[in-house]
């Protein structure tokens, strides 16, 4: 990708692709366009490389990075002994149970993928026992009532796509129903019986409303963020969902707003402030705190910082670092530990790494 002169006016398209460029998917004969997650460009400086389909860990060192903050707790961040076989970014990473289901995203090429792959965290071995019915990125997944689905996301056309994927344990998705507008670039979290999909984009403007489903296929209105985004972090704690930092607006500035939703009452509301404005990181909750990873900040650098939130107290503090700057990766928690699959690297190519997150 070119980089531009940094400015308002090119803001988003280094941080999102170039708008109107085809994108062909790399499994079907379908086209699918990046500019359904695209608006601009924002001329965001690169400084470390990797080449297409490596994984930065091999040119970071990969260990362990602790900081520790005395009696409020540490956290550690080591990439894990082993790859993901195909590189991959913009994805989705859900967890039903002991694996890692690592959905769709952007593929070695960049292209949109259809591709469903299962991993042992434990050591590596994958498979790959289903597909989408639609290549897809920037979509948002979630497990809901012993489903995977997928919600949206760049698609067929310019403006995504609104289709409702349900991902089988073997074989191929099934369009089960429909966003009532076309999204991206959003985010989705589950509790209960019930998933929330917020905010994104639509093509054209980005989306301020946050609906509910609980079967993929009927969806109500649960309400508006103060501060729509695209690109935000999110994290459930308890009946509460986190929406931290994000995209805010068509310039491509970024925002450092925590907005929650309680899903017992169904109240939006902005809670805190991130210390900076933070894009396109991923987050995990661990001992009921949230760690956002990565992402970039100050509307420009490509970043490893771990922040932690503590819901408690609604205060976020810098604690420590990934083992190598990385943005739209996807993340998950099983059994205590966060995992940080693929992403994009300062060169903006999707990588192989998993990064493995423990807190104290």
């Amino acid at each position: 990708m070119e980089h531009e002169p940094r400015g308002p006016a090119n803001l988003e398209r280094m941080k999102h692709g170039a708008r109107g460029l085809p994108v062909l998917t790399a499994i079907v004969a379908a086209a699918t366009l990046l500019s359904a997650c695209s608006s601009g460009s924002d001329g965001r400086a690169t400084a470390t490389s990797a080449a297409p389909g490596t994984s930065l860990a091999n040119v970071a060192s990969g260990t362990a990075r602790p900081s520790t903050t005395g009696a409020t707790g540490s956290v550690t961040a080591a990439t894990a002994p082993w790859k993901l076989a195909e590189p991959v970014a913009r994805e989705i990473v859900v967890t039903t149970g002991t694996d890692l289901e690592i959905i769709g995203g952007l593929d070695h090429t960049k292209y949109s993928t259809t591709a469903v792959v299962v991993v042992d965290p434990a050591t590596g071995a994958a498979q790959t026992p289903a597909k989408l019915a639609e290549a897809v990125h920037d979509a948002a997944g979630a497990a809901l009532n012993g489903r995977v689905l997928v919600f949206g996301g760049g698609g067929p056309s310019e403006n995504g796509t609104p289709d409702v994927q349900a991902v089988p344990a073997s074989g191929s998705a099934t369009i089960v129903g429909k966003l009532p507008q076309p999204r991206s670039d959003h985010e989705a979290a589950t509790v209960g019986n019930r998933t929330y999909v917020f905010s994104g984009y639509d093509g054209s403007a980005f989306l301020p409303s946050v609906v509910s489903t609980t079967d993929g296929r009927n969806f109500t209105t649960v309400g508006n963020l103060a501060v729509p985004v695209r690109y935000a972090a999110i994290a459930e704690v308890g009946k509460t969902i986190y929406l931290l930092g994000g995209v805010a607006d068509a310039a491509g500035h970024d925002t450092a707003a925590i907005q929650a939703l309680d899903t017992a009452t169904g109240t939006i509301t902005q809670v805190a402030q991130l210390p900076t404005t933070v894009s396109h990181a991923s987050a995990v909750t661990i001992g009921g705190r949230v760690y956002v990873l990565g992402g970039f900040v100050n509307n420009s650098s490509l970043s490893d910082q771990i922040l932690r939130f503590d819901p408690a107290t609604k205060t976020t503090t810098a604690i420590g670092e990934l083992p190598f700057p990385v943005s739209d990766a996807a993340a998950t928690v099983i059994a205590g530990k966060g995992y940080l699959v693929g992403g994009e690297s300062t060169e903006r190519n999707p990588l192989t790494s998993v990064v493995v997150v423990a807190a104290t």
